[in-house]
């Protein structure tokens, strides 16, 4: 016995001392990342300095109508039976798949957009239904603050629609024309919805290019701005964490990706691309950041908005950057055509879906793990989906629930081990875009506690109020 003791002791001992000359050894590869990304930074650094402001001064305000295109008689049998403390995630499906080149139309059984309610804890589907009334594809998903309405876009390329929802009947209410196809869709201030839109179609004035807060009390704009006199086009909009200001992504042209500004920044390595921050108690443009890649997708700050984090989907890049002076931290490299980004719920890494966005239709299974400190990275992890878009951190931080655009599924993912916990289909095969989190309290009352603009309803596990 005893020298099956000792034995094992130094058994142990000896995998010890492996993995610690293992670790002793990847030091010096992490500080050599880390290094690495830190010195692109200069010379952008340098470059930025001689950026010339875009957007015109003051406000930028636009008026907004939202169009009743038709109203719907409530009522239908309640698919959605919520209990105290229950959690339920929405995503939305179109009619037709977004990226064709990557999963053709004739792998979505849906005829039109779909809104599909899962139980986040049981993971399985609770009720589905498809809005009959448009067909076309989308981009995104969305709740209203309170839990009470889904909103469904069907975007058909000349009359996109908005459909509001009964979330617990999934029967629609209204369908809306808000001015254009809408793009992206989040809670702003626990109030109302921010929503952005645009028209793929349309080239010159930028009329529909717009960003807006609707109320869904009243399905009535609040306010908004459009892109005239923001010395661009705004791509999508990005609430930071406190709620005070709007950034959005900003390009040179309606469609960057075929426009000879872009051209010319893929060929010689010019920045036509950058951020714009946005007042919206005037709706005025108070700072510009230009980014070093190209054409971003997305915005994701830190946990006291002291720094954000954006993509180039066209050259696989991740830059942070310093939003008090503008300057860049470090920039390091991702998968290819990232889309989505995520920070874990301690802050220390950035999650990025490689998605293969812009031209790379490759249909990204991988997300990219780096260091939110450094940029040096620390893993990819193979997803079991394809297409891998939006990924949204769970309200209590333990788990990345990302929808896979090309197999038709949501996938969960452990947030700690990396490791693939689920894969939901979704209905039909639809190519689902978006999750957002729908939480109870004891009360019975719904809130939305996290979607693609990060976390609301007083959850914010980066702060230390995780959903419990």
């Amino acid at each position: 016995m005893k020298s099956a003791i000792s034995r094992h002791l130094h058994s142990s001992v000896a995998i010890a001392l492996i993995g610690a000359l293992a670790a002793f050894a990847f030091v010096p590869q992490l500080a050599a990342q880390a290094q690495q990304a830190a010195n692109v930074a200069a010379p952008f650094n340098a470059w930025r300095a001689a950026w010339v402001r875009h957007a015109d001064q003051g406000s930028l305000a636009g008026d907004f109508q939202v169009i009743e295109l038709k109203t719907y008689a409530p009522g239908g049998p309640q698919v959605v039976v919520p209990k105290p403390g229950d959690l339920f995630v929405y995503v939305n499906t179109g009619g037709q798949d977004a990226c064709g080149l990557a999963r053709p139309d004739v792998f979505n059984l849906n005829a039109h957009s779909r809104v599909s309610v899962f139980n986040a804890r049981t993971r399985e589907l609770v009720g589905s239904q498809e809005m009959h009334d448009a067909s076309g594809v989308l981009h995104a998903s969305a709740v209203s603050p309170d839990g009470r309405f889904a909103y469904v876009p069907s975007d058909n390329g000349s009359s996109p629609v908005l459909f509001k929802v009964d979330a617990l009947t999934l029967q629609p209410l209204k369908m809306l024309d808000v001015g254009g196809a809408i793009h992206h869709m989040q809670v702003w201030q626990d109030r109302y919805l921010l929503i952005d839109v645009y028209s793929p179609q349309e080239s010159g004035s930028g009329e529909k290019h717009a960003t807006f807060l609707l109320d869904p009390e009243t399905d009535t704009v609040v306010g908004g701005i459009r892109a005239q006199g923001m010395g661009g086009y705004p791509y999508s909009a990005w609430a930071d964490p406190a709620h005070e200001f709007i950034y959005f992504l900003m390009e040179p042209a309606s469609d960057a990706v075929t426009s000879p500004e872009f051209q010319a920044g893929a060929i010689v390595g010019a920045v036509p691309f950058w951020v714009a921050k946005v007042d919206p108690k005037d709706w005025s443009v108070v700072a510009e950041y230009p980014y070093p890649g190209l054409r971003s997708n997305w915005i994701q700050f830190d946990a006291n908005g002291s720094h954000m984090f954006v993509n180039g989907s066209a050259d696989d890049s991740l830059s942070k950057i310093d939003i008090a002076t503008g300057e860049m931290v470090w920039r390091a490299f991702t998968g290819a055509g990232p889309d989505g980004i995520e920070l874990s719920a301690d802050g220390t890494e950035v999650w990025i879906a490689n998605r293969g966005a812009n031209w790379k239709y490759h249909s990204g299974k991988t997300m990219t793990v780096v260091n939110a400190e450094t940029g040096a990275r620390i893993e990819t992890v193979i997803t079991e989906g394809s297409g891998i878009n939006h990924i949204v951190l769970s309200p209590d931080g333990t788990e990345i629930w990302a929808s896979a655009g090309d197999s038709g599924a949501l996938i969960v993912v452990d947030a700690l081990t990396r490791k693939n916990l689920a894969r939901l289909p979704m209905p039909g095969f639809g190519d689902p875009h978006g999750v957002v989190f729908v939480a109870y309290d004891a009360e019975g009352n719904g809130r939305v506690v996290a979607d693609q603009g990060d976390f609301h309803g007083g959850i914010d596990p980066r702060n230390g109020a995780p959903l419990r």
